[in-house]
């Protein structure tokens, strides 16, 4: 505790009640760098001085500091709207705490206010610009990315939007330019980085893009690393001899993720390497029955390792070209056990052809109420003769849809899957899946199963430009959504091509 802070304690045993006394501890904190104990004071003053200003002008400002974004957006919500302080910073704030608590609508309303106070603030063209492509209004993000570059030309981060905004209209030399300047203006500027990154791997120039790639881990809200990582252990890539080592790999992204890239362990097996991997629980029985000699980490076992590499990493440490990507499928396969019961289950459904559906990814992800389909828009695939469909959408947004389909026309069965073996099992007994870019589409492609993927504008990196085939997935077949283009119009494109295939 500083002497100031003492000085201060030994006051407010005087004077209990009072809010000045208890501002300045806050202040002396913060100024410590003791945020939790500057938040307490803080709170405790609120509770003294309901109605004051102060504390909860502090209180907000500083959870935005320590990036608790939830608890501080009632108090911008209270500055705001009870006390009228609608300062710019204040509007920028709150919405960038709307932002960053899942409500980009509410946020791309705070900055719109914020410009209304300050035209010219670079910040706010900048954030607005970030939420306006959520939302779809591509053209709207180019806007203010382009005005924020006219403000400040020299301002890194008003490059970075901008470039981000080009990338997301898929102007991918246009958004080069652009994140190439913000890289001169801050090297090191690893949000840039990544932008491009994903505008080289977007273009196919993989082997440009993986180095960019790595630079994910300067983020430091990148997923922690697994006990046996060291560092000076990474393995650079053939160059350094595997055999008889053991390597590490690890997943470091979603499950989707996971399932296109452990194509890469068998490259591993074949330079020697002993392969122990950490993926999600619920992929283990999957990647361990696909990769025989393979070992999974498991709860509460733990193992060494002479190396390791993220699964992600992998890609770029073998030199992926569009031309070089492992893409022979099935590379993932179902226990035996797993087939046979789902053969089984599927028995009264022999003789047609049936078609797995999924509408929705995570419901956390950022971006999925772009990926997202409503399931009203995929009815005319239901009721087809001599097709059954199956729904193969878990979670919330398999329980909450738009259309409740007639009883026996969109059977259920994702509560039976106790894992993604159970899942691969059964739509190894399917004869297509329609789904939009979640993980179902990497497990159906990684199965070698025919899938059909619905892309929204701005598709994800793997996916490239102005293309109906992916090189990762030989069986899959891509139906875009351009910028702009409401949904009914790709899922009428789907239809066609639906029909084309019942009547093959």
């Amino acid at each position: 505790m500083s002497a100031e802070a003492g000085n201060l304690l030994a006051v407010l045993q005087r004077e209990p009640d009072s809010l000045p006394v208890r501002l300045a501890l806050a202040r002396a904190c913060r100024a410590a760098g003791d945020l939790l104990t500057a938040t307490a004071w803080l709170s405790d003053a609120m509770r003294i001085a309901p109605q004051a200003l102060e504390p909860v002008q502090e209180l907000a400002d500083l959870l935005l500091t320590q990036q608790r974004y939830v608890q501080a957006v009632p108090l911008y919500t209270r500055l705001l709207d009870e006390f009228g302080v609608r300062s710019a910073a204040n509007l920028l704030h709150a919405g960038f705490c709307r932002e960053h608590s899942g409500d980009v609508a509410a946020a791309a309303a705070l900055y719109r206010a914020t410009l209304e106070v300050e035209p010219a603030l670079v910040e706010a063209h900048v954030d607005l610009s970030g939420v306006l492509w959520r939302l779809e209004d591509f053209d709207g993000a180019l806007a203010h990315a382009r005005r924020a570059v006219e403000l400040a030309p020299a301002h890194p981060y008003a490059q970075r939007i901008l470039g981000t905004a080009l990338l997301h209209l898929e102007r991918l030399d246009e958004a080069e330019q652009h994140l190439r300047r913000a890289l001169e203006l801050q090297p090191g500027f690893h949000l840039a980085e990544l932008d491009l990154a994903f505008t080289l791997l977007l273009a196919g120039r993989l082997e440009e893009g993986w180095p960019f790639y790595e630079r994910r881990w300067r983020d430091p809200a990148r997923l922690p690393r697994p006990a046996f990582w060291q560092p000076g252990s990474e393995w650079p890539g053939p160059a350094q001899p595997l055999q008889g080592q053991a390597i590490g790999v690890y997943a470091e992204q979603g499950l989707g993720d996971v399932l296109q890239f452990v194509r890469y362990l068998p490259q591993l097996q074949a330079l020697g390497a002993q392969v122990r991997c950490v993926v999600q629980p619920e992929l283990v029985p999957l990647v361990e029955a696909s990769f025989p000699g393979v070992e999974c980490l498991k709860p509460g076992v733990s193992f060494n390792v002479h190396l390791h590499a993220a699964l992600l990493e992998l890609p770029g440490r073998f030199g992926t070209t569009l031309s070089s990507i492992p893409s022979a499928v099935p590379y993932l396969r179902a226990p035996e056990e797993a087939r046979v019961r789902w053969r089984e289950r599927l028995a009264p459904w022999a003789g047609q052809r049936k078609v797995g559906l999924a509408w929705s990814g995570s419901q956390v992800q950022v971006n999925n109420r772009n990926r997202a389909v409503p399931l009203s828009l995929l009815a005319p695939l239901l009721g087809q003769p001599g097709v059954q469909c199956f729904s193969l959408q878990k979670g919330e947004a398999g329980a909450n849809t738009d259309l409740q389909p007639a009883p026996g026309e969109l059977p259920d069965f994702t509560g039976d899957w106790a894992d993604f073996a159970d899942s691969a099992a059964m739509i190894e007994q399917l004869d297509l899946v329609v789904t939009v870019d979640t993980a179902i589409a990497h497990l159906v492609g990684a199965l070698g199963k025919p899938v059909w993927i619905l892309l929204p504008p701005n598709a994800d990196w793997r996916w490239l430009v102005d293309r109906a085939d992916s090189p990762w997935y030989p069986t899959a077949r891509l139906f875009r959504r351009a910028a702009g283009e409401d949904r009914s119009a790709q899922i009428a494109r789907l239809m066609r091509a639906f029909e084309a295939w019942l009547s093959s």
